[in-house]
């Protein structure tokens, strides 16, 4: 299957996309044995021979993580305010990898980190329906008829209606209540936002479960391979 040039390099793990518009404007990458500058130019690396700066690129394996991200560090795989990252915990991979999702500073639990676009993509679209659990741990006693309303979703946070949820009551106390949330998607902070609005602020959000892959005991700043088709 073509590509462009600057997202194969990218995948290859030589470069970001930016760069490698940079290495193919510069007249330094060559397909099938001809310099190409044409940003725009497309190739499949199962067919073509692609040379970065005279060395030949190999099509990158295809890498699945699970990785327990601590509270206190942001998802991304850029630092624009210093602040500290998953990359600064995570060692350095083979590959390029970058997370499926986010989890916002102050969440913690289960991060899955891959090279492989189509996947995440998957993993991520609505339409499949692919669920996130959480461990939440919110301030005051929560109220059923308060989580009859969360779970029918249709609640107004800032420019958007919150999807359909569900809500799993574990404990109750007149100070906090312990719960479990299932849903298909979230946005940016949503779940803090939904709790906020009810008056109910969270104390503590753990992500436990993302599709078929499961937390369990990996210890947080920890990280391991997964097969594929565990994933789905």
């Amino acid at each position: 299957m073509k590509e462009r040039l600057n997202k194969i390099i990218s995948k290859s793990g030589i470069s970001s996309r930016r760069k490698a518009d940079e290495l193919i404007s510069s007249g330094k990458v060559k397909l099938n044995g001809v310099t190409v500058t044409a940003l725009g130019t497309q190739a499949d690396l199962s067919k073509d021979a692609i040379l970065v700066n005279n060395r030949p690129i190999k099509k990158e394996k295809n890498v699945y993580i699970v990785f327990h991200k601590p509270k206190g560090c942001i998802t991304t795989t850029k630092d624009r305010f210093a602040e500290k990252t998953i990359f600064d915990i995570l060692p350095k991979f083979p590959v390029r990898v970058f997370p499926v999702g986010r989890l916002d500073k102050n969440t913690e639990g289960l991060l899955i980190l891959t090279n492989d676009g189509a996947i995440a993509q998957k993993l991520l679209h609505p339409k499949h329906e692919i669920n996130r659990v959480y461990e939440a741990c919110i301030k005051g006693n929560l109220r059923q008829a308060t989580v009859e309303r969360v779970e029918k979703g249709g609640l107004k946070i800032d420019d958007y209606r919150t999807s359909a949820c569900k809500i799993k009551v574990l404990s109750r106390a007149s100070l906090k209540t312990q719960l479990t949330l299932t849903l298909h998607e979230g946005k940016k902070r949503e779940i803090r936002k939904i709790f906020d609005a009810m008056g109910h602020p969270l104390i503590y959000l753990k992500r436990i479960q993302f599709g078929n892959i499961r937390l369990e005991n990996l210890a947080k700043g920890k990280w391991k391979y997964i097969a594929k088709k565990a994933l789905l």
